[in-house]
């Protein structure tokens, strides 16, 4: 039987159809392989939306808060402490907790400011006489009053992210404010901003996580490449490519240090070609840049060009002469003073 016969491979015999059957099976399972190796749950890196972020930096929490026996609160103060590392965190607490209750602003286990300070009836910010229950207190027990309270963190949260290391109104105290209180007494939208505070904390200061670069982007990138690897190159779902070591665009094989040398590089000279369109004009014969700090009008182009020419209309010295310019223009270009306030 041949293959003009209708068939499209011809086996002699049936030794040759089983090595060709295996020969198939070899090559499938490499393919097979090869597009398991590109499946997203191998990537070296995995995106992450918000949810997915707080998610994260939730359990995280609830972790060490389970394990420390703390509230989620103080559990998120010393995470914060340590760049969201769980690791480094309980090496330090485990080798000395009191020094590291007091670094982070926790206090002691037995504190003895929060029962002498139960019966007080006048606010310390104000002064004014209220009940009992209108005062609170961080854990180091200094009462305030609620109103006092709540002016307090809206002042701190609207200076920024300085606010989750917000500590007692009391001058002489270090203990931290904690969430807890925060949620407490703060109004929605104060309490909000405190949150995008900790989802930005828990990235900026977290060495496994950054946010893509892309403006307007709000998504985050885990990076997990093995040791030795490289290839630092991500996507985010926002179809935004980017080096995760450096935040540039992806660049390998070249390495980060090339790449920002380059950048530099590439700033520099974008600095004097700024400088040469600011105080230079181009000659009119040849192109090249003339700077005229001193002297007349009568400008003399360098060899082996040689051309003269007015500085202000740029017109032929010959035709030129020494007499007065009077067909100056302006220059159409209207943003050269100001690049000149720039440089």
């Amino acid at each position: 039987m041949s293959a003009d016969d209708g068939f499209g491979v011809h086996y002699d015999t049936d030794d040759d159809y089983l090595d060709a059957e295996v020969e198939d099976d070899d090559t499938a399972g490499l393919l097979a392989e090869e597009v398991d190796s590109l499946r997203p749950a191998e990537l070296p890196f995995q995106v992450l939306k918000e949810d997915e972020i707080r998610r994260r930096m939730e359990d995280e929490i609830g972790q060490l808060s389970a394990l420390l026996c703390l509230s989620n609160s103080e559990a998120s103060i010393l995470l914060r402490h340590s760049n969201w590392d769980a690791y480094k965190l309980q090496d330090s607490w485990f080798t000395n907790e009191s020094e590291l209750r007091h670094r982070v602003g926790l206090s002691a286990m037995d504190n003895p400011t929060a029962a002498a300070a139960a019966d007080q009836s006048d606010c310390r910010i104000c002064f004014d006489s209220f009940s009992p229950d209108s005062f609170n207190s961080a854990a180091c027990g200094h009462q305030f009053c609620r109103d006092c309270w709540r002016q307090y963190f809206a002042t701190s949260v609207n200076g920024g992210p300085g606010t989750l290391n917000l500590r007692c109104p009391e001058p002489s105290c270090t203990i931290a404010v904690t969430e807890d209180l925060i949620n407490k007494i703060a109004d929605e939208i104060d309490r909000k901003r405190y949150q995008k505070y900790l989802l930005r904390s828990y990235v900026e200061e977290n060495r496994k996580l950054k946010w893509c670069p892309a403006a307007g982007c709000e998504h985050a990138v885990q990076f997990a490449a093995a040791a030795g690897d490289p290839n630092y190159d991500v996507s985010c779902l926002c179809s935004h490519a980017f080096c995760w070591n450096c935040c540039e665009e992806p660049h390998r094989p070249v390495n980060c240090i090339t790449v920002k040398n380059w950048i530099a590089k590439n700033d520099l000279e974008s600095a004097n070609e700024n400088w040469k369109k600011a105080y230079t004009k181009p000659c009119p014969n040849c192109s090249k840049p003339i700077e005229k700090n001193a002297g007349c009008m009568r400008m003399k182009c360098a060899a082996p060009c040689n051309y003269q020419f007015c500085w202000l209309c740029l017109q032929n010295w010959d035709v030129h002469g020494y007499g007065g310019c009077n067909q100056y223009q302006p220059p159409e270009d209207s943003t050269l003073p100001q690049l000149r306030a720039e440089l």
